[in-house]
């Protein structure tokens, strides 16, 4: 990722030298796109915006669809699903006004557009509806895959998901697949498998995925491997092995996230500074010449009051754009935390098999904290110590894991043992101050 960006700076640079806008704004989806892949979806907002402002829907069609595309992914992924279709369906209405040729940009969007339905109202007969599309098109291994992984997500048809997943491993035979598209076949296999509790299986296809993710630096899909086989060895109750997966995805996670925030951090922020400064000195120059001309015409007083009077305005709107672009980033921000901790409760209260794993990736420091105190710990506990961090009581425990309340107290005894905790010591306070 670090590399590719490197490259997409260095079209930008060489593009400005020759004055190619054109090029420059290719640049800035690019580098939107790869900083979308690794999460960084506000950084990414920001280089569309520098795009949009260069290309116009008659000059660069097909660059002007991946703006739309690129926005759709954005707020996709920002749970803003509304204004993702929004975008995305603007990119369709540009496909079939200007007949750009390229089919598979089309595949692309309703494969995005699928996936933007899946958190709706509509969910997953919506996102189906778009994949077939999408498959009409053109027919691939990993669009299979993708479309059994779809089924076996509701547990809702089962026979559908081993038809697509045959369909995928036959389209595979005799024909050239790249790896990433093979690991997301096994990993598809590995879902159809843990979804039919036919578990040792699955774990075998998982490992395979997991090898070649590892080989290919897909650091996505190895936080995902290492996330589904942990769910799938506390399916078998080997408690151990689950505890091992969880400990991986945990330092794997924060490592990774790391390196993106040391390396990819420090390209961008720069870059992206320089970039709005160029567009702002561009400006700056425009409204000088406007000044020089309109000196011709108006005499010094005139001229006095008119550039003061902009100048004051301009400081006013822009304080409002920052006020604006302030609650807009807040309210993502809210509208993300609170989507997340409603799914925490949620799988706690369904006593769901990754519940664990939910809540370490929505308050990653949790676990960490209980893990410095005693590595020991293993997922029962961590599990325990999530709840009662979310603040429900004993009796509520009891009620979602189906125990009787009297376990609960016991457990908070051994628990309270294994924290090493001074008697008198207030359990919830002293969890919740992690």
């Amino acid at each position: 990722m670090e590399q590719a960006l490197m490259l997409s700076i260095d079209i930008i640079e060489k593009a400005k030298k020759h004055n190619e806008d054109d090029a420059v704004a290719l640049g800035y989806i690019q580098i939107s796109g790869i900083l979308c892949t690794i999460g960084k979806h506000l950084e990414s907002l920001q280089y569309l915006d520098l795009a949009d402002q260069i290309i116009s829907e008659e000059k660069l069609v097909t660059a002007k669809i991946k703006i739309y595309e690129n926005y759709g992914r954005n707020y996709s992924a920002l749970k803003l699903n509304d204004k993702s279709i929004k975008f995305l369906n603007k990119g369709l209405r540009l496909y079939e006004t200007k007949k750009t040729t390229s089919s598979e940009l089309l595949a692309t969007l309703y494969i995005n557009k699928a996936s933007a339905f899946l958190n709706t109202k509509h969910k997953i007969d919506s996102s189906l509806f778009y994949l077939h599309k999408s498959l009409k098109i053109k027919e691939s291994s990993f669009k299979y895959a993708v479309i059994s992984n779809y089924y076996l997500k509701t547990n809702r048809n089962i026979d559908s998901a081993r038809y697509y997943l045959n369909k995928s491993k036959m389209f595979m035979q005799g024909k050239k697949v790249s790896a990433y598209h093979k690991s997301i076949l096994l990993q598809a296999q590995g879902n159809f498998y843990k979804s039919i509790k036919e578990y040792q299986k699955a774990i075998d296809y998982y490992e395979e995925c997991l090898n070649i993710s590892i080989r290919m630096k897909k650091y996505i899909e190895v936080k995902l491997v290492y996330k589904l086989l942990s769910e799938t060895y506390e399916l078998l109750n080997q408690e151990s092995r689950a505890h091992e997966y969880l400990l991986k995805y945990t330092t794997f996670n924060d490592s990774v996230n790391i390196i993106y925030k040391k390396n990819v951090d420090v390209v961008i922020s720069g870059f992206l500074k320089s970039q709005e400064q160029n567009h702002k000195e561009k400006e700056k120059q425009f409204s000088y010449l406007l000044g020089g001309g309109i000196l011709l015409f108006i005499t010094i007083t005139g001229f006095v009051i008119y550039y003061y009077r902009k100048k004051r305005l301009g400081l006013i709107k822009d304080k409002e754009n920052v006020i604006k672009q302030k609650n807009l980033e807040r309210d993502k921000l809210k509208q993300k935390l609170n989507v997340a901790f409603d799914e925490v409760i949620s799988l706690a209260k369904e006593n769901d098999a990754s519940f664990l794993i939910r809540f370490q990736e929505v308050y990653p420091k949790v676990c960490a904290k209980l893990l410095e105190v005693n590595p020991k710990l293993v997922n029962t506990e961590l599990s325990l110590c999530a709840m009662i961090w979310l603040n429900f009581s004993s009796k509520n425990i009891a009620q979602y894991t189906h125990v009787q309340p009297k376990t609960v107290q016991t457990k908070k005894y051994r628990l309270r043992k294994k924290l090493d905790l001074p008697e008198g010591t207030n359990l919830y306070v002293w969890i919740k101050n992690l």
